[in-house]
């Protein structure tokens, strides 16, 4: 693969613009092989083939997709929350990317490190391109507005999630030439700052209904807009930005567990889905393949499953998981059907536990062997789909939906010290629809505000377990630490058979610059925590 640097070119649009992976009118184009970027952009074709393959740079299987029909040669989202207390790899470790990162042992020479890098700014550099030339489109006005506001919302999206693992990058919003490769890395909150500029000017041109599933909105750029203020803890403006998204009638879907089905991906939760088409089209997703089996390749956690507590609202007070051998090793066979029943119903849609059926089948363990954690991932799969149709899925992914959107003011709320009241209403919005307790049913009235903080931040963990973002969660309350020693810990109290995951400080919470762009690139300098 070629670093960042390499990418670059000045004559061709060549192949970013092949759209597998796609297939509505929107979104099913010809490929633009070999096109010159000098000829190319004349027609309104020329302009929506362009737009269609920055959406298409998202399907990458190191951002919003799994890989190329298997497990081991992806990170999207799902596997993404594999890498903290939600989950992990503890079956297949060593085959999957971001393992290293999970355990601690990373470098600048990893493989996810890199590759996240590259797909990062792949879709970067074909935002760029059509921001740069459409201008030359003989089309309205408005469309070129409109298209170059969608641009700059999924080149934001981009430009959050590297602020939230590499910190300062290089900041680029023009087309690169072999003159202007080289570039240093710009800090996080200049980023920030330009980024969330650009989000409200996109929100001012984007229309409040899609042109068409799949393109982004008003309330995804300001959806976006609100998590990225979250993320670097600028609670006037996130509050900004998600009061404002309320006013644009969303709702929450009534059922959660139907929720993650193609039947329901078009309702109105969802504020920016990643369109898939399948089964069996080769156009669709396989963040949900599986070989009619579980998918004992992503265990969940025994630490994540108890965080859905019981229809009291309490936590449960059965400890026992599992049997044990002789040799005092987890018995993966005997398991304790009993822990898991009143439960939040949220857990039952999020992880297949034991009692659960799959399909016809009362099947506790996954395609090869049981899970080493006793426990699967559910979100995003689907049992009716076989070994063949489930890796080439029709299901959208939900890069946003309301419920983020509630619980994300809550906490803006909450960390700036007031409207604590209309916190704990947001968070039981989200709880009613589950059919879970109130907050003050549970925890007693005159709450303080670090006592709503504990709540806010485990109801985010329920209800977006499995959709990319726990991770930088951790990052960004500093919890990394806590998060690791729970996991190890969970492993030598079940006598489970994970890896150890290793906690060196500070570095942990930024990302290496991978050591292939600095070494093609002068001008792009190593974070001085991994020096």
């Amino acid at each position: 693969m070629k670093t960042m640097n390499k990418y670059i070119g000045i004559a061709a649009l060549s192949v970013m613009a092949l759209l597998a992976g796609c297939s509505d009118s929107f979104l099913q184009r010809d490929s633009l092989t070999s096109v010159s970027t000098s000829t190319f952009w004349q027609t309104e074709t020329d302009a929506l083939n362009g737009l269609a393959a920055c959406y298409d740079g998202l399907q990458s299987g190191f951002l919003y997709n799994d890989g190329n029909g298997d497990k081991w040669n992806g990170c999207g989202p799902l596997n993404m929350d594999a890498m903290t207390d939600n989950g992990g790899h503890f079956n297949w470790s060593g085959w999957m990317p971001g393992y290293d990162i999970c355990n601690g042992i990373h470098s600048g020479s990893s493989r996810l490190v890199g590759e996240y890098w590259k797909a990062c700014y792949e879709v970067i550099k074909r935002c760029n391109t059509l921001i740069s030339n459409i201008d030359r489109v003989d089309m309205g006005a408005d469309d070129i507005a409109l298209y170059k506001a969608e641009a700059i919302v999924i080149r934001s999206l981009m430009y959050t999630n590297l602020t939230m693992t590499y910190n300062d990058v290089p900041y680029l919003v023009e087309v690169q030439s072999l003159t202007n490769a080289e570039c240093p890395k710009i800090a996080r909150e200049t980023i920030v700052r330009n980024v969330m500029s650009d989000l409200k000017s996109a929100a001012a041109i984007l229309p409040k209904e899609a042109v068409s599933r799949g393109r982004v909105t008003k309330g995804a750029a300001l959806s976006l807009l609100g998590r990225l203020a979250l993320y670097n803890g600028l609670w006037d403006e996130a509050i900004s930005a998600y009061e404002q998204v309320l006013n644009l009638g969303y709702s929450l879907f009534p059922d959660y567990t139907a929720l993650f089905t193609e039947k329901n991906e078009g309702c109105d939760e969802i504020i920016w889905g990643i369109r898939y088409e399948g089964p069996a089209l080769q156009e669709g997703s396989c963040l949900g393949g599986h070989w009619d089996t579980p998918l004992e390749a992503l265990n969940a956690t025994v630490d994540l499953a108890d965080a859905f507590y019981g229809l009291d609202g309490k936590p449960t007070e059965d400890k026992v998981v599992c049997g044990h051998n002789e040799d005092g090793s987890a018995d993966l066979w005997t398991l304790n059907e009993a822990r898991y029943a009143n439960r939040d119903p949220r857990l039952r849609a999020t992880l297949f536990i034991p009692g659960m059926a799959w399909a016809d089948k009362d099947w506790y363990y996954g395609g090869a062997a049981a899970s080493y954690s006793t426990l699967y991932v559910m979100k995003y799969f689907n049992p009716s789909l076989n070994g063949t149709t489930s890796w080439d899925s029709g299901q959208d992914f939900y890069v946003i939906r309301y419920a983020e959107v509630l619980l994300s003011l809550a906490e803006a709320y909450v960390e700036k010290g007031d409207n604590l009241n209309k916190a704990i209403a947001l968070i039981d919005d989200v709880r009613n629809r589950a059919g879970m307790p109130t907050v003050e049913s549970v925890e007693g009235t005159g709450l303080s505000q670090s006592a709503i903080r504990e709540v806010v931040r485990h109801e985010r963990r329920v209800e977006l377990a499995f959709e990319g973002l726990r991770l930088f969660d951790i990052y960004r309350w500093k919890l990394l630490k806590d998060a690791v020693d729970r996991i190890n810990n969970e492993a030598e109290t079940y006598n489970f058979w994970y890896e150890y995951r290793n906690y060196r400080g500070e570095q942990e919470y930024v990302w290496p610059i991978p050591q292939t762009e600095i070494d093609s690139n002068s001008q792009l300098e190593q974070h001085s925590l991994w020096k």
